[in-house]
Protein backbone atom coordinates (compact mmCIF):
# COMPACT_ATOMS: atom_id res chain seq x y z
CA UNK A 1 0.00 0.00 0.00
CA UNK A 2 1.19 3.35 -0.79
CA UNK A 3 2.62 5.47 1.74
CA UNK A 4 0.84 8.20 3.51
CA UNK A 5 2.92 11.16 1.59
CA UNK A 6 2.25 9.42 -1.61
CA UNK A 7 -1.21 9.24 -0.94
CA UNK A 8 -1.54 12.94 0.12
CA UNK A 9 0.70 14.14 -2.78
CA UNK A 10 -1.90 12.34 -5.15
CA UNK A 11 -5.23 13.70 -3.30
CA UNK A 12 -3.55 16.77 -3.88
CA UNK A 13 -2.75 16.57 -7.47
CA UNK A 14 -6.33 14.97 -8.13
CA UNK A 15 -7.71 18.18 -6.19
CA UNK A 16 -6.00 20.44 -8.16
CA UNK A 17 -6.76 19.14 -11.44
CA UNK A 18 -10.88 19.14 -10.28
CA UNK A 19 -10.21 22.45 -8.78
CA UNK A 20 -8.82 23.43 -12.26
CA UNK A 21 -12.08 22.35 -14.31
CA UNK A 22 -14.37 23.34 -11.77
CA UNK A 23 -12.78 27.21 -12.68
CA UNK A 24 -12.80 26.49 -15.75
CA UNK A 25 -16.50 25.33 -16.06
CA UNK A 26 -17.77 28.38 -13.82
CA UNK A 27 -15.56 30.89 -16.19
CA UNK A 28 -18.11 29.85 -18.73
CA UNK A 29 -21.45 31.14 -17.08
CA UNK A 30 -23.41 32.97 -18.52
CA UNK A 31 -26.48 33.91 -16.66
CA UNK A 32 -25.89 35.94 -13.45
CA UNK A 33 -23.25 35.52 -10.56
CA UNK A 34 -22.31 32.43 -8.20
CA UNK A 35 -23.71 32.46 -5.13
CA UNK A 36 -21.95 31.86 -1.91
CA UNK A 37 -23.31 28.57 -1.65
CA UNK A 38 -22.95 27.40 -5.96
CA UNK A 39 -19.47 28.10 -4.80
CA UNK A 40 -19.37 26.20 -1.92
CA UNK A 41 -21.08 23.19 -3.55
CA UNK A 42 -18.57 23.19 -6.21
CA UNK A 43 -16.07 22.71 -3.98
CA UNK A 44 -17.52 20.26 -1.63
CA UNK A 45 -17.98 18.14 -5.10
CA UNK A 46 -14.40 19.08 -5.91
CA UNK A 47 -13.03 17.02 -2.57
CA UNK A 48 -15.59 14.00 -3.55
CA UNK A 49 -13.99 14.01 -7.17
CA UNK A 50 -10.04 14.13 -5.37
CA UNK A 51 -10.97 11.33 -2.91
CA UNK A 52 -12.65 9.26 -5.36
CA UNK A 53 -9.23 9.80 -7.44
CA UNK A 54 -7.37 9.05 -4.12
CA UNK A 55 -9.56 5.99 -3.65
CA UNK A 56 -8.95 4.30 -7.19
CA UNK A 57 -5.06 4.65 -6.47
CA UNK A 58 -5.16 3.07 -3.22
CA UNK A 59 -6.80 0.06 -5.11
CA UNK A 60 -4.91 0.06 -7.79
CA UNK A 61 -1.82 -0.46 -5.36
CA UNK A 62 -3.64 -3.09 -3.36
CA UNK A 63 -4.77 -5.27 -6.21
CA UNK A 64 -0.59 -4.73 -7.50
CA UNK A 65 0.84 -5.87 -3.40
CA UNK A 66 -1.59 -8.58 -3.73
CA UNK A 67 -0.78 -10.18 -7.04
CA UNK A 68 2.88 -9.63 -6.28
CA UNK A 69 2.49 -11.26 -3.26
CA UNK A 70 3.73 -10.49 0.47
CA UNK A 71 6.69 -9.42 -0.80
CA UNK A 72 7.66 -7.63 2.76
CA UNK A 73 7.70 -10.56 4.63
CA UNK A 74 10.35 -12.31 1.99
CA UNK A 75 12.59 -8.74 2.56
CA UNK A 76 12.43 -9.41 6.10
CA UNK A 77 13.48 -13.05 6.79
CA UNK A 78 16.49 -12.59 3.55
CA UNK A 79 20.03 -11.93 5.21
CA UNK A 80 21.42 -9.03 3.44
CA UNK A 81 24.11 -9.10 0.95
CA UNK A 82 27.10 -8.03 3.41
CA UNK A 83 26.08 -10.37 6.00
CA UNK A 84 26.56 -13.28 3.35
CA UNK A 85 29.39 -11.86 1.69
CA UNK A 86 31.31 -12.05 5.33
CA UNK A 87 30.05 -15.39 5.60
CA UNK A 88 31.10 -16.84 2.67
CA UNK A 89 34.85 -15.25 2.86
CA UNK A 90 34.83 -15.96 6.84
CA UNK A 91 34.84 -11.70 7.61
CA UNK A 92 33.68 -10.66 10.80
CA UNK A 93 30.91 -8.68 10.37
CA UNK A 94 31.29 -5.59 12.29
CA UNK A 95 28.40 -4.74 14.44
CA UNK A 96 27.01 -1.33 14.87
CA UNK A 97 27.13 1.06 17.44
CA UNK A 98 24.89 1.90 19.97
CA UNK A 99 24.05 5.10 18.67
CA UNK A 100 23.59 4.01 15.35
CA UNK A 101 21.67 0.86 16.32
CA UNK A 102 19.29 3.95 18.15
CA UNK A 103 19.09 6.49 15.17
CA UNK A 104 18.27 3.09 12.95
CA UNK A 105 15.57 1.73 15.21
CA UNK A 106 14.01 5.34 15.24
CA UNK A 107 13.72 5.64 11.62
CA UNK A 108 12.79 2.16 10.98
CA UNK A 109 9.82 2.95 13.77
CA UNK A 110 8.71 5.99 11.93
CA UNK A 111 9.19 4.11 8.82
CA UNK A 112 6.71 1.68 9.62
CA UNK A 113 4.36 3.96 11.67
CA UNK A 114 3.74 5.66 8.25
CA UNK A 115 3.74 2.79 6.02
CA UNK A 116 1.24 1.46 8.77
CA UNK A 117 -1.04 4.59 9.13
CA UNK A 118 -1.00 4.60 5.10
CA UNK A 119 -2.25 1.18 4.32
CA UNK A 120 -4.56 1.79 6.89
CA UNK A 121 -6.00 4.84 5.06
CA UNK A 122 -5.79 3.13 1.79
CA UNK A 123 -7.94 -0.26 3.06
CA UNK A 124 -10.34 2.72 4.36
CA UNK A 125 -10.53 4.61 1.16
CA UNK A 126 -10.97 0.77 -0.76
CA UNK A 127 -13.69 -0.06 1.36
CA UNK A 128 -15.62 3.15 0.84
CA UNK A 129 -14.69 2.88 -3.02
CA UNK A 130 -18.60 1.54 -4.42
CA UNK A 131 -19.90 5.18 -2.88
CA UNK A 132 -17.02 6.96 -3.58
CA UNK A 133 -17.43 5.84 -7.38
CA UNK A 134 -21.11 6.57 -7.25
CA UNK A 135 -19.97 10.31 -5.94
CA UNK A 136 -17.84 10.84 -8.50
CA UNK A 137 -20.12 9.68 -11.28
CA UNK A 138 -22.64 12.38 -9.55
CA UNK A 139 -19.96 15.11 -9.94
CA UNK A 140 -19.59 14.50 -13.54
CA UNK A 141 -23.56 14.61 -14.45
CA UNK A 142 -23.99 17.97 -12.57
CA UNK A 143 -20.89 19.16 -14.19
CA UNK A 144 -22.78 18.20 -17.49
CA UNK A 145 -25.87 19.57 -16.61
CA UNK A 146 -24.20 22.87 -15.74
CA UNK A 147 -22.74 23.31 -18.98
CA UNK A 148 -25.82 22.75 -20.54
CA UNK A 149 -28.07 24.94 -18.48
CA UNK A 150 -25.34 27.67 -17.42
CA UNK A 151 -23.34 27.77 -20.29
CA UNK A 152 -23.50 28.65 -24.42
CA UNK A 153 -21.51 25.62 -25.03
CA UNK A 154 -24.46 24.45 -26.68
CA UNK A 155 -26.26 26.17 -28.97
CA UNK A 156 -29.75 27.03 -28.33
CA UNK A 157 -33.13 27.58 -30.62
CA UNK A 158 -37.00 28.15 -30.07
CA UNK A 159 -39.14 25.01 -29.12
CA UNK A 160 -40.58 23.37 -32.31
CA UNK A 161 -44.12 22.72 -32.31
CA UNK A 162 -45.03 19.82 -34.70
CA UNK A 163 -47.24 17.29 -33.94
CA UNK A 164 -46.19 15.07 -36.89
CA UNK A 165 -42.63 14.73 -35.28
CA UNK A 166 -44.36 13.77 -32.06
CA UNK A 167 -46.44 11.22 -32.80
CA UNK A 168 -44.11 9.64 -35.16
CA UNK A 169 -41.50 9.67 -32.64
CA UNK A 170 -44.22 8.01 -29.88
CA UNK A 171 -44.97 5.35 -32.28
CA UNK A 172 -41.33 4.40 -33.75
CA UNK A 173 -40.78 3.84 -29.51
CA UNK A 174 -43.95 2.05 -29.09
CA UNK A 175 -43.11 -0.41 -31.83
CA UNK A 176 -39.42 -0.70 -30.13
CA UNK A 177 -41.02 -1.22 -26.54
CA UNK A 178 -43.37 -3.82 -28.07
CA UNK A 179 -40.16 -5.87 -29.29
CA UNK A 180 -38.75 -5.94 -25.66
CA UNK A 181 -41.88 -7.58 -24.23
CA UNK A 182 -41.05 -10.00 -21.10
CA UNK A 183 -42.98 -12.73 -19.35
CA UNK A 184 -43.22 -13.13 -15.39
CA UNK A 185 -43.38 -16.09 -13.50
CA UNK A 186 -46.26 -15.18 -11.87
CA UNK A 187 -49.90 -13.33 -12.68
CA UNK A 188 -49.84 -10.57 -9.97
CA UNK A 189 -52.31 -7.91 -9.62
CA UNK A 190 -49.90 -4.73 -10.10
CA UNK A 191 -46.41 -6.22 -9.80
CA UNK A 192 -43.50 -4.17 -9.63
CA UNK A 193 -42.83 -4.53 -13.30
CA UNK A 194 -45.75 -3.53 -14.06
CA UNK A 195 -46.00 -0.28 -12.11
CA UNK A 196 -42.65 0.44 -13.27
CA UNK A 197 -43.74 0.30 -16.87
CA UNK A 198 -46.79 2.47 -16.00
CA UNK A 199 -44.41 4.94 -14.86
CA UNK A 200 -41.72 4.51 -17.70
CA UNK A 201 -44.37 5.24 -20.63
CA UNK A 202 -45.86 8.37 -18.70
CA UNK A 203 -42.62 9.76 -17.83
CA UNK A 204 -41.38 9.25 -21.78
CA UNK A 205 -44.66 11.01 -23.04
CA UNK A 206 -44.23 13.89 -20.24
CA UNK A 207 -40.75 14.51 -21.70
CA UNK A 208 -41.41 14.86 -25.01
CA UNK A 209 -44.30 17.19 -24.56
CA UNK A 210 -42.15 19.38 -22.74
CA UNK A 211 -39.64 18.74 -25.81
CA UNK A 212 -41.74 19.66 -28.51
CA UNK A 213 -44.49 21.75 -26.73
CA UNK A 214 -47.46 19.48 -27.14
CA UNK A 215 -49.84 21.53 -25.62
CA UNK A 216 -53.00 19.03 -27.20
CA UNK A 217 -51.85 16.41 -24.80
CA UNK A 218 -51.94 19.02 -22.01
CA UNK A 219 -55.40 16.91 -20.17
CA UNK A 220 -53.03 13.50 -20.56
CA UNK A 221 -50.08 14.91 -18.88
CA UNK A 222 -51.84 15.85 -15.68
CA UNK A 223 -53.59 12.60 -15.45
CA UNK A 224 -49.70 11.11 -15.90
CA UNK A 225 -48.82 12.90 -13.07
CA UNK A 226 -51.95 12.08 -10.96
CA UNK A 227 -51.26 8.57 -11.71
CA UNK A 228 -47.61 8.74 -10.16
CA UNK A 229 -49.47 10.37 -6.84
CA UNK A 230 -51.61 7.79 -6.88
CA UNK A 231 -49.19 5.23 -6.69
CA UNK A 232 -47.65 7.34 -4.11
CA UNK A 233 -50.69 6.54 -2.14
CA UNK A 234 -51.05 2.81 -2.74
CA UNK A 235 -47.23 1.92 -2.34
CA UNK A 236 -47.11 3.39 1.01
CA UNK A 237 -49.98 2.21 2.41
CA UNK A 238 -49.34 -1.23 0.96
CA UNK A 239 -46.37 -1.18 2.64
CA UNK A 240 -46.76 -0.19 6.16
CA UNK A 241 -50.22 -2.03 6.48
CA UNK A 242 -48.13 -5.11 5.40
CA UNK A 243 -45.87 -4.41 8.50
CA UNK A 244 -43.14 -1.72 7.03
CA UNK A 245 -41.26 -0.42 10.54
CA UNK A 246 -41.98 2.97 11.21
CA UNK A 247 -38.49 3.80 11.83
CA UNK A 248 -36.53 7.44 11.49
CA UNK A 249 -33.92 5.24 9.24
CA UNK A 250 -36.76 4.16 7.17
CA UNK A 251 -38.04 7.69 6.36
CA UNK A 252 -34.86 9.41 6.27
CA UNK A 253 -34.36 7.35 3.01
CA UNK A 254 -37.17 7.83 1.60
CA UNK A 255 -37.29 11.32 2.22
CA UNK A 256 -33.98 11.29 0.82
CA UNK A 257 -34.56 9.45 -2.39
CA UNK A 258 -37.21 12.03 -2.72
CA UNK A 259 -35.23 15.13 -2.36
CA UNK A 260 -31.69 14.74 -2.76
CA UNK A 261 -31.42 15.45 -6.32
CA UNK A 262 -33.96 18.14 -6.71
CA UNK A 263 -32.30 19.96 -3.21
CA UNK A 264 -27.81 19.66 -4.97
CA UNK A 265 -29.69 20.95 -8.35
CA UNK A 266 -30.94 23.83 -6.36
CA UNK A 267 -27.88 24.80 -5.21
CA UNK A 268 -25.80 23.84 -8.07
CA UNK A 269 -27.80 26.16 -10.39
CA UNK A 270 -29.43 28.62 -7.78
CA UNK A 271 -33.12 27.48 -8.38
CA UNK A 272 -36.11 27.91 -6.49
CA UNK A 273 -37.07 24.31 -5.09
CA UNK A 274 -40.49 24.61 -6.25
CA UNK A 275 -39.11 24.52 -10.16
CA UNK A 276 -39.36 21.16 -9.18
CA UNK A 277 -42.57 21.09 -7.58
CA UNK A 278 -43.14 17.08 -8.26
CA UNK A 279 -40.31 16.54 -5.39
CA UNK A 280 -42.24 18.70 -2.17
CA UNK A 281 -45.83 17.05 -3.75
CA UNK A 282 -44.63 13.79 -3.30
CA UNK A 283 -42.88 14.58 0.08
CA UNK A 284 -45.89 16.51 1.40
CA UNK A 285 -48.41 13.51 0.32
CA UNK A 286 -45.88 10.44 1.32
CA UNK A 287 -45.44 12.29 4.97
CA UNK A 288 -49.33 12.47 4.96
CA UNK A 289 -49.41 8.30 4.25
CA UNK A 290 -47.11 8.08 6.73
CA UNK A 291 -48.86 10.24 9.62
CA UNK A 292 -52.31 8.09 8.76
CA UNK A 293 -50.75 4.87 8.88
CA UNK A 294 -48.55 5.95 12.14
CA UNK A 295 -51.38 7.33 14.24
CA UNK A 296 -53.56 3.93 15.51
CA UNK A 297 -50.94 1.57 14.08
CA UNK A 298 -52.04 -0.95 15.91
CA UNK A 299 -55.77 -0.95 14.42
CA UNK A 300 -54.38 -0.87 11.17
CA UNK A 301 -55.47 -4.20 10.84
CA UNK A 302 -58.56 -3.53 10.81
CA UNK A 303 -60.81 -2.42 7.38
CA UNK A 304 -63.49 -0.35 9.46
CA UNK A 305 -60.38 1.96 11.20
CA UNK A 306 -59.05 1.91 8.24
CA UNK A 307 -62.04 3.29 6.77
CA UNK A 308 -62.60 5.71 9.14
CA UNK A 309 -59.32 7.68 8.96
CA UNK A 310 -59.21 7.44 5.40
CA UNK A 311 -62.39 9.43 5.16
CA UNK A 312 -60.86 11.79 8.14
CA UNK A 313 -57.83 12.31 5.93
CA UNK A 314 -60.42 13.13 3.40
CA UNK A 315 -62.23 15.36 5.10
CA UNK A 316 -58.46 17.28 6.35
CA UNK A 317 -57.28 17.51 2.52
CA UNK A 318 -60.70 19.01 1.75
CA UNK A 319 -60.58 21.33 4.37
CA UNK A 320 -56.46 22.67 3.66
CA UNK A 321 -57.63 23.40 0.62
CA UNK A 322 -60.97 24.21 0.31
CA UNK A 323 -61.49 25.90 3.31
CA UNK A 324 -60.82 29.52 4.26
CA UNK A 325 -57.64 30.48 2.96
CA UNK A 326 -55.95 30.96 5.73
CA UNK A 327 -55.60 27.46 6.40
CA UNK A 328 -53.57 26.95 3.87
CA UNK A 329 -51.06 29.84 3.70
CA UNK A 330 -51.22 29.35 7.88
CA UNK A 331 -49.20 26.04 7.24
CA UNK A 332 -46.86 26.83 4.39
CA UNK A 333 -46.88 30.67 4.15
CA UNK A 334 -45.88 31.79 7.64
CA UNK A 335 -43.77 28.55 9.39
CA UNK A 336 -40.27 29.96 9.56
CA UNK A 337 -38.31 27.67 6.68
CA UNK A 338 -41.48 26.29 5.51
CA UNK A 339 -42.70 29.31 2.67
CA UNK A 340 -39.05 29.96 1.55
CA UNK A 341 -39.35 25.95 0.53
CA UNK A 342 -43.01 26.28 -1.12
CA UNK A 343 -42.44 30.02 -2.71
CA UNK A 344 -42.30 30.30 -6.37
CA UNK A 345 -41.13 33.74 -8.64
CA UNK A 346 -41.94 33.13 -12.05
CA UNK A 347 -41.28 35.73 -14.50
CA UNK A 348 -43.46 33.94 -16.80
CA UNK A 349 -46.55 34.55 -15.50
CA UNK A 350 -45.98 38.02 -13.71
CA UNK A 351 -49.90 38.28 -13.24
CA UNK A 352 -49.35 35.45 -10.56
CA UNK A 353 -48.24 38.33 -7.36
CA UNK A 354 -49.07 35.31 -4.67
CA UNK A 355 -45.67 33.51 -4.27
CA UNK A 356 -48.05 30.65 -3.20
CA UNK A 357 -50.00 30.24 -5.82
CA UNK A 358 -47.85 27.30 -7.41
CA UNK A 359 -47.86 25.46 -4.75
CA UNK A 360 -51.45 25.63 -4.21
CA UNK A 361 -52.01 24.91 -7.74
CA UNK A 362 -49.82 22.14 -8.40
CA UNK A 363 -50.47 20.47 -5.40
CA UNK A 364 -54.16 20.66 -5.13
CA UNK A 365 -54.76 19.64 -8.55
CA UNK A 366 -53.78 16.17 -7.43
CA UNK A 367 -55.02 16.77 -3.66
CA UNK A 368 -57.31 13.53 -3.11
CA UNK A 369 -55.75 11.01 -5.78
CA UNK A 370 -53.51 9.65 -3.07
CA UNK A 371 -56.27 9.09 -0.67
CA UNK A 372 -57.49 6.95 -3.90
CA UNK A 373 -54.78 5.27 -3.82
CA UNK A 374 -54.95 4.29 -0.43
CA UNK A 375 -58.24 2.58 -1.01
CA UNK A 376 -57.16 0.57 -3.66
CA UNK A 377 -54.31 -0.81 -1.71
CA UNK A 378 -56.74 -1.62 1.20
CA UNK A 379 -58.94 -3.58 -0.90
CA UNK A 380 -56.58 -4.86 -3.10
CA UNK A 381 -57.02 -8.63 -0.96
CA UNK A 382 -60.50 -8.46 -2.24
CA UNK A 383 -59.45 -7.42 -6.08
CA UNK A 384 -56.71 -10.55 -5.91
CA UNK A 385 -60.06 -12.80 -5.09
CA UNK A 386 -62.00 -11.24 -7.77
CA UNK A 387 -59.08 -12.06 -10.40
CA UNK A 388 -58.54 -15.29 -9.27
CA UNK A 389 -62.45 -16.60 -9.64
CA UNK A 390 -62.12 -14.57 -12.95
CA UNK A 391 -58.85 -17.02 -13.68
CA UNK A 392 -60.64 -20.32 -12.60
CA UNK A 393 -63.21 -19.86 -15.01
CA UNK A 394 -63.26 -21.63 -18.04
CA UNK A 395 -64.48 -21.64 -21.60
CA UNK A 396 -67.06 -19.35 -22.93
CA UNK A 397 -67.79 -17.96 -18.97
CA UNK A 398 -64.75 -16.79 -18.96
CA UNK A 399 -64.70 -14.93 -22.10
CA UNK A 400 -68.30 -13.40 -21.06
CA UNK A 401 -67.04 -12.15 -18.24
CA UNK A 402 -63.91 -10.66 -19.15
CA UNK A 403 -65.77 -9.02 -22.11
CA UNK A 404 -68.16 -7.75 -19.76
CA UNK A 405 -65.51 -6.29 -17.40
CA UNK A 406 -63.69 -4.41 -20.30
CA UNK A 407 -66.76 -2.93 -21.97
CA UNK A 408 -67.72 -1.44 -18.38
CA UNK A 409 -64.46 0.02 -18.10
CA UNK A 410 -64.46 1.30 -21.88
CA UNK A 411 -67.69 2.48 -21.49
CA UNK A 412 -66.74 4.10 -18.40
CA UNK A 413 -63.99 6.06 -19.92
CA UNK A 414 -65.78 7.06 -23.01
CA UNK A 415 -67.77 9.36 -20.89
CA UNK A 416 -65.14 10.67 -18.54
CA UNK A 417 -63.57 11.44 -22.06
CA UNK A 418 -66.00 13.03 -23.51
CA UNK A 419 -67.80 15.17 -20.54
CA UNK A 420 -64.12 15.98 -18.71
CA UNK A 421 -60.87 14.94 -21.17
CA UNK A 422 -62.49 17.25 -23.98
CA UNK A 423 -62.62 20.20 -21.76
CA UNK A 424 -60.56 23.14 -22.80
CA UNK A 425 -57.42 23.72 -20.15
CA UNK A 426 -58.85 25.80 -17.57
CA UNK A 427 -62.07 23.92 -17.78
CA UNK A 428 -60.37 20.49 -17.81
CA UNK A 429 -58.48 21.67 -14.49
CA UNK A 430 -61.51 22.88 -12.33
CA UNK A 431 -62.68 19.26 -12.90
CA UNK A 432 -59.00 17.25 -12.90
CA UNK A 433 -59.03 16.77 -8.66
CA UNK A 434 -62.64 14.93 -8.57
CA UNK A 435 -62.09 12.98 -11.99
CA UNK A 436 -58.89 11.65 -12.55
CA UNK A 437 -59.41 8.65 -10.19
CA UNK A 438 -61.79 7.29 -13.57
CA UNK A 439 -58.96 7.24 -16.22
CA UNK A 440 -57.06 5.24 -13.66
CA UNK A 441 -59.11 3.21 -12.56
CA UNK A 442 -59.95 2.44 -16.54
CA UNK A 443 -56.49 1.81 -16.94
CA UNK A 444 -56.10 -0.49 -14.35
CA UNK A 445 -58.72 -3.15 -14.72
CA UNK A 446 -58.04 -3.35 -19.01
CA UNK A 447 -53.88 -3.55 -18.25
CA UNK A 448 -55.34 -6.64 -15.85
CA UNK A 449 -57.93 -8.28 -16.57
CA UNK A 450 -56.53 -11.06 -18.12
CA UNK A 451 -53.48 -13.02 -16.76
CA UNK A 452 -51.48 -13.59 -20.18
CA UNK A 453 -51.57 -9.64 -19.70
CA UNK A 454 -50.51 -9.39 -16.27
CA UNK A 455 -47.99 -11.60 -16.67
CA UNK A 456 -46.19 -9.92 -19.09
CA UNK A 457 -44.52 -6.43 -19.43
CA UNK A 458 -42.12 -4.27 -21.72
CA UNK A 459 -38.78 -4.11 -20.43
CA UNK A 460 -38.45 -0.78 -22.13
CA UNK A 461 -41.13 0.82 -20.21
CA UNK A 462 -40.03 -0.59 -16.97
CA UNK A 463 -36.18 0.17 -17.35
CA UNK A 464 -37.38 4.35 -17.96
CA UNK A 465 -39.87 3.41 -14.95
CA UNK A 466 -37.23 3.42 -12.60
CA UNK A 467 -35.62 6.42 -13.17
CA UNK A 468 -38.75 9.22 -13.51
CA UNK A 469 -37.38 11.14 -10.66
CA UNK A 470 -33.79 11.83 -12.42
CA UNK A 471 -35.31 12.34 -16.18
CA UNK A 472 -37.80 14.21 -14.58
CA UNK A 473 -35.20 16.74 -13.19
CA UNK A 474 -32.42 16.46 -15.75
CA UNK A 475 -34.68 17.46 -18.87
CA UNK A 476 -35.21 21.27 -17.38
CA UNK A 477 -31.54 21.68 -17.21
CA UNK A 478 -30.73 19.37 -20.61
CA UNK A 479 -33.74 19.52 -23.28
CA UNK A 480 -34.88 22.64 -22.13
CA UNK A 481 -32.82 25.50 -19.73
CA UNK A 482 -34.18 26.61 -16.43
CA UNK A 483 -33.17 30.16 -17.05
CA UNK A 484 -36.19 29.92 -18.99
CA UNK A 485 -37.58 30.39 -15.82
CA UNK A 486 -35.15 33.44 -14.96
CA UNK A 487 -35.71 34.98 -18.04
CA UNK A 488 -38.99 35.55 -20.33
CA UNK A 489 -37.87 33.03 -22.85
CA UNK A 490 -38.35 29.42 -23.08
CA UNK A 491 -35.61 27.66 -25.17
CA UNK A 492 -34.29 24.35 -26.19
CA UNK A 493 -30.74 23.06 -26.26
CA UNK A 494 -29.61 22.09 -29.69
CA UNK A 495 -26.59 19.58 -30.64
CA UNK A 496 -26.97 20.76 -33.82
CA UNK A 497 -28.15 23.57 -36.25
CA UNK A 498 -31.79 23.73 -36.60
CA UNK A 499 -32.75 21.97 -39.47
CA UNK A 500 -36.03 20.06 -40.65
CA UNK A 501 -35.57 17.02 -38.58
CA UNK A 502 -33.09 18.02 -36.38
CA UNK A 503 -35.24 18.30 -33.21
CA UNK A 504 -36.21 14.83 -33.40
CA UNK A 505 -32.09 13.69 -33.74
CA UNK A 506 -30.88 15.72 -31.21
CA UNK A 507 -33.90 14.55 -28.58
CA UNK A 508 -33.23 11.00 -29.68
CA UNK A 509 -29.00 11.67 -28.67
CA UNK A 510 -29.62 13.69 -25.89
CA UNK A 511 -32.31 11.15 -24.22
CA UNK A 512 -29.20 8.37 -24.80
CA UNK A 513 -27.37 10.62 -22.65
CA UNK A 514 -30.25 11.39 -20.15
CA UNK A 515 -30.27 7.39 -19.97
CA UNK A 516 -26.86 6.31 -19.74
CA UNK A 517 -26.11 8.88 -16.74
Amino acid sequence: MASVTGLLCTWLLALALSAAGCVGLGAQHSYGHHTQAQIACAIGLCFVLATWVLAEVANFCAVGKSAKGTYTEAATTEPSPDVLGAAETGDAVSSPSRGEQGSATQRDFELSTEASFGSKLGASLVERLVPLRSGAELVVILAVLYLCDRTDFFPKAKKVYDPMQFWALWGCICIVALCTVRKLDNSKLLSREQTDEWKGWMQLMFLMYHYFAEKEVYNAIRVYIAAYVWMTGYGNFFLYRRGKSFTIRRTAQMLFRLNFLGFVMCILLNNEYMLYYICPMHTLFTLFVLLVMYLGQAFNGSVKVLWVKIVLTFLGTLFLYDGPDVVFRGIFGTVPGVRQLFSFHDPLHPEFKDELHEWHFRSGLDRFIWIVGMVFALHLPEAETAVARLTDMRGGKQILMQASVALLALSAGAAWVYFVFMQEKKSYNELHPYTSFVPITVYLILRNFTAALRSRYLWLFAYLGKVTLETYIFQFHIWMNAVSRLFLEKKNNRMGPHQVGAPMIAGLIIAWVMLVA
